[in-house]
């Protein structure tokens, strides 16, 4: 029989580093603090210069100066000061200067988890699978997305007892997958080259694909990225029939318990047989239910015809590639530190007014807030958005963020 394949892609993070976006304090405790470092390798646009007076905010801390001495006047995503503390700007200083980032968008990464079934029946739709990943991967990465392809099947040639055959009597012995370069090292059966593309030699049967993606977890869970949009996806002309996992309900909630809270969202897309053909062993009911409950992509086994369901999968990967919503903290200029306490975000859709977050401690706090926080309060690396505020940029790929630097923070009410 005959099998098809899905991939995905994903644009990786933003990075705001310049030395003059940093709101810095020359006298922070260093045990709140980042170590210096020039942030000539970063990227971003600095807000504009005014040529006020910026007052001392905080001793004059936190407060950068032009070369000739005029302080930085904040600025909103739209290029006007930033309103005063009093009408709800970010920070809390009276007359406070800080220094306006513009983040760059990019897309959420893609990590799509593939069961190909090696049964007898599946000569073809192995083929080609084994000759489309390539071009699918590609695709996805050439819309922008950072896809992750993680397959499930028999390596190619398959590995053998100590008598030289496989322990069950399917006519399978060459059905494996071994996939080439450059998304595969080309070295069968070792093919792998994580982190872009794992293989998990693990022989799929005809009704076990849903259990397998359950059982072979811990062997492939580090490879998922926590930010990235997930993707189920089966080849088969069979259906799951049995196991634990022998319906959509039961699969969902498996997956649901799944270790590393990594599965908050997914979908499921497959090629499976939709009616009793002559290519079917089974009609792939489970698989359908799993497709129409996540919205996925699904190709029909029995037409044979998988390129443009590649290129459906493809399209809807990188689709669903919204805004990555978390930004890179850059390193401060020479002779600064970084000051957790005086960073502010604020954001504006495509036509609309930009709007100021405050900051929560944790993901834990967000709640329903439209806020931020700090991927790790004690050691910031990044800034990352709370889903509430995400929501409102996922789609907008003309959305405009500014990391304010300079002000104290905003923090949300408890």
């Amino acid at each position: 029989m005959a099998n098809r394949f899905l991939g995905r892609r994903v644009y990786g993070w933003i990075v705001l580093g310049h030395a003059c976006l940093w709101g810095c304090s020359a006298s922070v405790d260093t045990a709140n603090s980042r170590s210096n470092g020039a942030a000539s390798g970063a990227s971003g646009r600095t807000g504009s210069v005014g040529n006020g007076d910026a007052g001392s905010a905080g001793g004059g801390s936190g407060v950068y100066q032009t070369p000739t001495g005029k302080p930085i006047v904040p600025t909103q995503a739209g290029g006007a000061p930033t309103p005063s503390t009093g009408s709800g700007a970010p920070g809390s200083d009276s007359s406070c200067a800080a220094i306006s980032q513009v983040a760059e968008n990019q897309r959420k990464p893609a990590d799509i988890i593939i069961a190909v079934d090696n049964s007898g029946s599946m000569s073809e739709e192995i083929a080609f699978v084994r000759e489309r990943l390539n071009g699918f991967s590609q695709q996805i990465t050439d819309s922008g997305v950072d896809v992750r392809i993680i397959l499930i099947s028999s390596p190619y040639p398959r590995p053998m007892t100590s008598g030289g055959f496989w322990d069950d009597d399917d006519d399978d012995e060459d059905n494996g997958i071994c996939i080439a370069a450059p998304l595969g090292s080309g070295q069968c059966p070792e093919d792998s080259q994580a982190p872009r593309y794992f293989h998990v030699a693990q022989e799929v049967k005809s009704h076990d694909a849903l259990d397998l993606f359950i059982s072979t977890y811990p062997s492939w869970q580090a490879q998922l990225r926590p930010n990235s949009n997930k993707t189920f996806v089966v080849v088969t002309d069979d259906n799951a029939e049995k196991g634990a996992n022998s319906s959509a309900a039961a699969f969902t909630q498996s997956v649901a318990g799944l270790p590393g809270g990594n599965f908050a969202s997914w979908s499921f897309s497959g090629i499976f047989c939709f009616s009793d053909c002559p290519d079917a062993a089974e009609i792939g009911t489970v698989y359908q239910d799993l497709v129409q409950q996540t919205s996925g992509v699904a190709g029909d086994l029995c037409e044979q015809n998988f390129a443009p369901v590649f290129d459906a999968l493809a399209k809807a990967v990188v689709s669903a590639a919204g805004l990555d919503c978390s930004w890179e903290i850059p390193a401060p200029p020479a002779g600064q530190t970084f000051d957790r306490e005086r960073v502010n975000v604020q954001y504006a859709t495509q036509g609309n007014p930009a709007s100021a977050l405050p900051r929560v401690n944790d993901a834990a706090a967000c709640g329903m807030r439209s806020a931020w926080h700090y991927d790790n309060p004690a050691a910031p690396q990044r800034i990352l958005m709370c889903p509430s505020a995400c929501s409102a940029l996922q789609n907008d790929l003309q959305a405009k963020v500014d990391v304010l630097f300079g002000c104290q923070t905003q923090l949300a009410p408890d």
